[in-house]
């Protein structure tokens, strides 16, 4: 007699995806992120394989107790695990094709989400009315293209260059399966500024903390990358969003990020970032600036309470992600818009 087949975990979901986009070469580039990567790379075993752009986890990876909690398609709270695509392309057709595959393929086991790069015109119409509801509802940050081909990272009233070698794929190699994710730091730099109010304490916090630990001791160099190399204007933009987050009253030593025990992020002068060379709108009326930054703070402060509630964020993903998809991917295609 045969028990029950085994639940698939997240890898396993992920073969299918993976083996359906190899067949599409005309494609774009996409990177698996999140999920997969975070598990393994929290390993104390597994290799960092600089030169090579690899990650290779341990043979026994999946034999490991928090492996297979980190890999279950469920999260202990009950909620469906994320399955994070960034796609490399502004084109918004080859971005709904790859989401396409992936829900043919993960079938609901996962929840997708592909997103892409943004028109630079995005950021334009964020200039042009700073005060405006396609600035004002902006939580999330963002990847934009230019025509150029240069590339910023943005979250209103900010933007950042971006680095192309930022975006770099890495292989990793983990039960068995091989899969494109990002680099290490660069993992790790996503954590740090994708939301306005900073690293998600709840949901982020100590998964970021056990990687950064794994990913800055094993490879100093990556830390490097981080300070003083590509990864640099990301650094800046965690460093803004921690002002945001944590500047005022609060003593000094709450004002400081620290990231594995390697990386500082120091909460600067909330004031001061309106001269920032980052800050979108530097030749608005002075009460145009103030407003936009009191609203980012408010932003920042009000989600990131919010975030380090536990039942709010089970509550949020349970009930409430999909209904908020077309603000948290900062585009037109929200609960606010006419399909």
């Amino acid at each position: 007699m045969t028990g029950a087949p085994a639940e698939p975990n997240c890898i396993d979901i992920a073969v299918p995806f993976r083996d359906e986009l190899a067949a599409r070469p005309d494609l774009p580039d996409v990177q698996i992120m999140g999920g997969i990567g975070s598990a393994a790379l929290k390993h104390p075993e597994t290799v960092i394989l600089l030169d090579e752009r690899r990650i290779v986890a341990p043979d026994d990876f999946l034999e490991d107790a928090d492996a297979r909690v980190g890999l279950h398609r469920f999260r202990p709270d009950g909620t469906l695990r994320d399955f994070d695509l960034l796609v490399k392309t502004a084109d918004e057709e080859a971005v709904g094709e790859v989401e396409a595959i992936a829900e043919r393929t993960v079938d609901g086991q996962l929840q997708i989400s592909a997103f892409g790069l943004h028109s630079a015109e995005d950021l334009e119409r964020q200039r042009e009315n700073p005060l405006g509801f396609f600035a004002v509802r902006t939580f999330v940050s963002d990847r934009y293209v230019h025509e150029d081909g240069s590339m910023q990272k943005a979250l209103f009233p900010f933007a950042v260059p971006l680095e192309r070698e930022v975006l770099e794929n890495w292989s990793l190699e983990v039960g068995g399966e091989e899969f494109q994710v990002a680099n290490p730091a660069s993992t790790i730099l996503n954590y740090l500024t994708r939301s306005i109010s900073g690293i998600r304490g709840v949901k982020d916090g100590p998964k970021v903390q056990e990687m950064a630990s794994q990913i800055f001791g094993k490879e100093p160099e990556l830390a490097e990358w981080c300070v003083d190399g590509p990864g640099q204007s990301q650094m800046d933009l965690a460093a803004i969003l921690q002002t945001l987050r944590r500047s005022g009253s609060l003593p000094h030593s709450k004002r400081t990020l620290d990231v594995g025990g390697v990386l500082q992020i120091k909460a600067g002068s909330v004031r001061a970032l309106a001269d920032h060379e980052a800050f979108m709108i530097p030749d608005a009326e002075p009460n145009v600036r103030d407003a936009v930054l009191a609203w980012a703070v408010t932003k920042s402060r009000l989600l990131g309470y919010g975030e380090s509630q536990e039942w709010a964020i089970t509550l949020y993903q349970k009930y409430f992600e999909r209904l908020f998809d077309g603000i948290t991917k900062n585009n037109g295609d929200s609960m606010f818009t006419a399909s």
